[in-house]
């Protein structure tokens, strides 16, 4: 053995010393300690990057009352995050906040999720975010499990609505424009909060918009096919022949608009709804509660007079009920032969009254039916629909003093004929009484009645006269005779009735008074033929 290590190379020995040697220190005990404080340290910083939330970036174009290290996040009221930094954009147009959330809300950041900024604010119904006053003002947040995750987002300015879309359903009302509506207005249910506006776009095309609403239960089963949405924003004022009318849902809906809606029964029932139906919202109540007709016609009226007063959607009615409008109207004249007519385009809706007889082919036989009414005298005319405001109306009816006329085709329509209005015909008329008053020879008349006068004056007075003189001479005797006979039974009943017996007294007092009113009036009328004797002729 001592031969064989005498005999190898001390470099060799020297080597295998050196790594046993280096093997004895690697498995040495003192190495376990900073290993076992590696592997804690390890430990507690995946505990903490583990347990530490998501960092999100929001962008706002103005990050007012909200601070670094200060500010929290917000959702229902509870804490799930703080703000850590605040910075400007690259170009200083937004603020950039960066914010810490809780590890639970990792789930909720997408594309969806929502973040804006809460103050104090007054509405027209409510007052939110009064404990910024105290606290300072803090971020809302509304998390969102459908959509893309990301971890950048663009901040709301003005704070959403935020509803329970278990507790309700969503609906969507396409309107001409906004008018005063709100994210926010309410919804009415005869004149009950039902819900609250949630948001409003245009159409694609832009030429309409369409408004979200909220309507929450029990209320939402109460929606149908059949259900009616109408602008209750303001104060409608209405005035007819009962009197003025002011219609309003609530102060709010007054200060920021609303939306009514309601089940009439002239729709039926309809069907159950489910969330996001399409409805159309009317400007006015009256609006909703009209019926919309399918079938129309189409007639031309022309009118001699001035139509000021018509408008474009002016009722024409048959003896009250409405049966069609005014669809437009216009001005055409003939430079030539300064001939200026108004053709009115009117339609008329044959839903609205039962024609007996009617066959299947509806459009032909309403213009058979139209002509034979014509024929009959069935005319349009202008009315006053309002004697205050001065608007008018057509009013179709039948005039049998009308001249002939039949329906005749002009432009692809048939030609309505129409009478003057009642006020343009108590006109003509007139005119024609002054007319034929001037064809009078009133000169004539009176020349030839002053000679009649002068002939009575001449010939018949005195013939008056003279048979004024046989009265007094003949007539006159024997009525004062009469009288004088009359008083003395008066006396000679006074005599013998007096003291027997009263009601006879009493009923002669009256025989008396009217004998001495009679022979008073005999008198009068005596003095009054002497002196006027032309009477008899010319009356008093």
């Amino acid at each position: 053995m001592s031969e064989e290590i005498r005999t190898r190379p001390p470099g060799e020995e020297y080597v295998r010393e050196a790594i046993w040697s280096a093997k004895k220190r690697h498995f040495s005990p003192v190495w376990i300690v900073p290993i076992v404080a590696l592997l804690i340290g390890a430990l507690l910083i995946w505990q903490n990057l583990s347990r530490r939330g998501p960092t999100v970036e929001i962008r706002f174009k103005s990050a007012a009352g909200i601070t670094a290290d200060k500010s929290v996040v917000k959702y229902k009221d509870i804490t799930v995050g703080k703000v850590t930094a605040i910075r400007f954009s690259d170009d200083l147009s937004s603020v950039i906040v960066t914010a810490q959330l809780n590890k639970e809300m990792r789930p909720y950041l997408t594309d969806k999720t929502r973040f804006w900024v809460v103050h104090a604010r007054l509405s027209a119904d409510s007052v939110e975010g009064l404990d910024t006053l105290i606290s300072g003002a803090y971020i809302g947040m509304a998390p969102a499990k459908e959509g893309q995750a990301t971890q950048s987002f663009t901040g709301l300015e003005q704070p959403p609505v935020l509803v329970d879309k278990k507790q309700g359903k969503r609906f969507i009302l396409e309107a001409a424009d906004k008018g005063s509506l709100q994210i926010g207005s309410p919804v009415y249910y005869k004149k009950i909060k039902a819900g609250l506006v949630t948001s409003y776009r245009l159409t694609p095309d832009g030429h309409r918009v369409l408004i979200e609403v909220f309507v929450q239960k029990p209320f939402s089963d109460l929606v149908t096919s059949a259900t009616r949405f109408w602008n209750a924003s303001g104060i409608d004022v209405s005035l007819g022949t009962d009197g003025v009318e002011i219609r309003t849902e609530s102060l709010t809906a007054i200060l920021s608009g609303g939306i009514a809606f309601d089940n009439f029964e002239i729709f039926g029932q309809g069907k159950s709804v489910k969330a996001g139906h399409h409805f159309i919202l009317f400007d006015t109540i009256k609006q909703a509660r009209k019926v919309n007709y399918t079938r129309e016609i189409y007639f031309w009226v022309y009118f001699d007079e001035s139509i000021r007063g018509l408008k474009v959607g002016a009722p024409v009615e048959f003896r009250g009920v409405k049966i069609g409008e005014v669809v437009n109207f216009f001005l055409t004249g003939n430079p030539e032969t300064a001939d200026f007519k108004i053709p009115i385009l009117i339609k008329l809706e044959p839903q609205r009254f039962n024609i007996i007889g009617s066959g299947e082919e509806k459009e032909q036989v309403d213009a058979s039916i139209f002509k034979k009414l014509v024929e009959k005298g069935f005319r349009a005319q202008l009315q006053s629909s309002n004697l205050l405001t001065g608007e008018l109306l057509i009013n179709l009816d039948f005039h049998p003093e009308a001249k002939p006329a039949k329906l005749v085709k002009e432009n692809g329509l048939y030609v309505f004929p129409s009478v003057p209005a009642t006020i343009e015909s108590l006109k003509n008329n007139v005119q024609s009484i002054l007319d034929s008053l001037a064809t009078i020879p009133f000169k004539e008349i009176g020349d030839r009645t002053r000679g009649i006068l002068k002939q009575v004056d001449e010939e018949t007075l005195p013939g008056i006269n003279r048979s004024i003189e046989g009265l007094d001479r003949e007539f006159f005797p024997s009525l004062r005779k009469l009288i004088d006979n009359g008083n003395k039974t008066v006396e000679e009943i006074r005599r013998n009735y007096l003291d027997t017996n009263a009601e006879i007294h009493r009923k002669m007092l009256k025989l008396l008074d009217e004998l001495t009113r009679a022979s008073r009036s005999m008198r009068n009328l005596t003095d009054y033929l002497e002196r006027h004797p032309e009477s008899i002729i010319r009356g008093k």
